[in-house]
């Protein structure tokens, strides 16, 4: 059994960095990394979800996960904010159902983003999309 797992990095000067990976017994495989500059007006739809008011001041506590959990979904989001990041961590649909009304239009610009076809690039892996093994998490 295994399950895709995505990362997107998003430059200032709208470079863009995305990985997409099978995730099987914990390992990445089929690693698949994509490269280019994201347009102008998906740039301008991008900075204007993040730099809303409502994102702007969302703050999610940090949680401890459970060492079991069923129907995980993760999501991390990190936001560079001038000299600091505003970070966010869901681990499954229901983490992030408080938040869903100023988290729905950045994963909804994200699916958008992921469903174009990308320019594949024969670059490593950025270090940042790797797996989390800081927490021993048993899915069911």
């Amino acid at each position: 059994m295994s399950a895709p797992q995505y990362c997107t990095l998003v430059f200032a000067d709208h470079h863009f960095h995305s990985e997409k990976a099978d995730i099987k017994r914990g390992r990445g495989t089929d690693r698949k990394v994509y490269e280019g500059q994201i347009s102008d007006s998906e740039w301008s739809a991008l900075i204007a979800i993040i730099d809303n008011q409502g994102f702007r001041e969302l703050k999610v506590p940090r949680t401890v996960p459970p060492l079991v959990m069923q129907d995980t979904h993760p999501y991390t989001i990190s936001v560079a904010r001038d000299k600091d990041f505003q970070n966010m961590e869901f681990l499954d649909n229901k983490s992030m159902k408080p938040y869903e009304s100023q988290i729905k239009p950045l994963l909804q610009w994200w699916k958008s983003f992921r469903g174009q076809r990308l320019p594949e690039s024969s670059v490593p892996a950025d270090p940042r999309c790797a797996l989390d093994t800081t927490h021993a998490i048993f899915a069911q």
